[in-house]
């Protein structure tokens, strides 16, 4: 995981961007989350894919917004943990990548 990347784990950065995009896809074991920021007229979008996914669970869903969003690093693991008022996301992941932004 490269500096940007690591430095997205770090407590509430993540938590301050809406969650708009949420892509589990079963056939490549994947889940990509889509987050963006707009602060006066500049807005910034950015995705991250994370690849080799298991243990999923989901509970309910809300509108695009802001989300408790955590990642932890921990061996060769990475834990996504995502929750809002009745609803949560929580998986493992081998990697993390950042494959597009947008401004």
């Amino acid at each position: 995981m490269n500096a940007e990347l690591a430095a997205l784990t770090t407590p509430s950065a993540l938590s301050s961007h809406d969650l708009f995009y949420v892509h589990l896809d079963e056939r490549q074991c994947s889940v990509t989350l889509g987050f963006a920021t707009q602060e006066n007229h500049e807005a910034f979008e950015f995705f991250l894919v994370f690849t080799d996914v298991r243990n999923v669970l989901m509970h309910g869903w809300g509108p695009p917004g802001r989300k408790n969003v955590r990642l932890e690093r921990t061996g060769g693991v990475i834990t996504a943990s995502i929750e809002a008022q009745g609803s949560s996301l929580s998986f493992e992941a081998a990697d993390m990548a950042m494959p597009r932004t947008r401004s």
